[in-house]
């Protein structure tokens, strides 16, 4: 079953990041200032992007490091799914109103939940697994890499009231944190199950 959840939520990520794109539009007006327009909604898409590679990476991490599912992981994943699906209409929303605190809070919340989704299942994991060689450590490294992401998540949401730009570089700076604190190595599989 692991293989087959492994292979779906691959395919559901794809698809994630495939909706998102079809959101990004061509320039309404011709010539550079056409395409400076669309900066912003780039950015996003990119920001978002890299986010969803980030969560893919360690969903790929935690599943090379699991040998059984059990049924509070298998919904913890669906979760962690159900919450990155969201991503792109939230995307949406940023790039159609730019300015609105809301969208950005809405979409902040949504990608704390697709992550925490994720501790959540490696939680549950720990039951099963928490006595594997380089479990502890690793989800110690993971719990303080969640608590620093919820900080920042709280501190985003509240600084987009303050100074929209402010809490953009905040969420960057978590991003460029989550890109060099995730290991890309790990335990390879070596069976099927």
């Amino acid at each position: 079953m692991k293989h087959r959840l492994t292979l779906f939520s691959d395919a559901v990520y794809a698809i994630i990041i495939t909706l998102m794109v079809l959101d990004l539009r061509t320039p309404e007006t011709p010539g550079w200032h056409g395409w400076w327009r669309l900066l912003p909604g780039i950015g996003g898409y990119s920001a978002t992007f890299v986010l969803l590679l980030m969560i893919w990476l360690h969903h790929h991490h935690m599943f090379s490091r699991v040998r059984e599912i059990n049924r509070a992981m298998f919904w913890f994943n669906g979760a962690a799914l159900f919450f990155a699906s969201l991503l792109p209409l939230t995307l949406r929303s940023i790039i159609e109103h730019p300015h609105d605190p809301a969208a950005y809070i809405v979409y902040q919340v949504v990608a704390w939940n697709a992550m925490t989704c994720m501790t959540w299942f490696r939680w549950a994991a720990s039951k099963m697994h928490g006595s594997d060689p380089g479990w502890k450590e690793w989800a110690r490294m993971r719990n303080r890499v969640f608590a620093i992401g919820t900080l920042q998540a709280a501190v985003f949401c509240a600084l987009t009231f303050v100074y929209l730009p402010v809490a953009i570089a905040i969420y960057l700076a978590m991003l460029t944190f989550l890109i060099v604190s995730i290991k890309t190595t790990g335990p390879v599989e070596t069976e099927e199950g």
